[in-house]
C-alpha cells in the first residue's frame, strides 16, 4: 500500500512536468461535476463534452471536460460515461 500511494504521489508530482498532463484551466475550477440527472433539471444545456485518451495524470480526462464545459460557459458538467472515452453534458444552471 505505501508504494501504491508514494507511486500516486510522485505521479502527480511529476504530471505538470509532462506535457501530456491536461491542466484544470481557472474558469474551469468552478464548474461542478455530477451523475445525477435531477441535478440539472431546469439548466440550460450548452453542448456535448468528450475527453479522449492518452491520459497521463488520474484527473486528465475530467480535466478535458470540465475545460470544454467552461469554455463553452457552463458551471456543470453532467458525466454521462466515464471510460476509456468520457462523455458529457455542459450545463448552465442558477443566475
Amino acid at each position: 500500500m505505501k508504494g501504491t500511494k508514494a507511486a500516486a504521489i510522485l505521479l502527480v508530482g511529476l504530471c505538470p512536468a509532462l506535457s501530456g498532463c491536461v491542466s484544470l484551466a481557472p474558469e474551469a475550477e468552478g464548474v461542478r461535476t455530477t451523475k445525477i440527472a435531477s441535478d440539472v433539471a431546469g439548466c440550460t444545456v450548452l453542448g456535448t463534452v468528450e475527453a479522449h485518451p492518452p491520459y497521463v495524470g488520474p484527473n486528465d480526462g475530467m480535466n478535458q471536460m470540465k475545460n470544454q464545459a467552461a469554455g463553452l460557459g457552463g458551471n456543470v458538467l453532467f458525466v454521462t460515461s466515464y471510460n476509456v472515452t468520457a462523455t458529457g453534458m455542459a450545463y448552465r444552471c442558477g443566475g
